[in-house]
């Protein structure tokens, strides 16, 4: 029985290791440039490690759609906009999004998270107040490949 519970123990590990983040931590919000808008999106914790799907920024006036990064685990990324409607969306089995109307000058956040699918997790969004993610964005790092 010990060798079965340190087998799953050692699989953990290596199923896990290398997935977070590992990039900077996170120390500050930037300013936006002017006529700007700066959008962080980040997740914490490790559930779903293995999912990172790509994000996607989604201008719904002009229906230009491009991918801005992923999110590993404990970490974060951040896209500049102009201000307008935006779907931020990903897609492993199922696609999720979050829209927000941007407002030139200011910072908005979106914690992202993987929830329990089928045979893969499935990419939730949820816009988050900025004091509540200055307390959670603390424990990420950039997300870089």
């Amino acid at each position: 029985m010990k060798k079965i519970i340190f087998f799953c123990m050692v699989l953990f590990v290596v199923i896990f290791t290398g997935c977070s983040a590992k990039g900077p931590a996170f120390t500050e919000f930037e300013k936006p440039s002017e006529d700007k808008s700066l959008v962080y999106i980040y997740r914490t914790g490790i559930i779903g490690g293995s999912v990172t799907p790509d994000i996607h920024k989604k201008n719904i006036s002009t229906n230009e759609d491009v991918i801005i990064g992923n999110v590993k685990p404990s970490g974060y990324i951040k896209t500049e906009v102009n201000e307008g409607n935006y779907e931020f969306w990903a897609k492993t089995e199922a696609k999720n999004e979050a829209n927000i109307e941007v407002k030139k000058g200011n910072i908005y956040c979106i914690e992202h998270y993987i929830s329990i699918g089928f045979f893969i997790g499935h990419p939730q969004f949820k816009i988050v107040d900025i004091e509540k993610c200055k307390e959670e964005i603390t424990k990420t790092n950039l997300s870089i490949e």
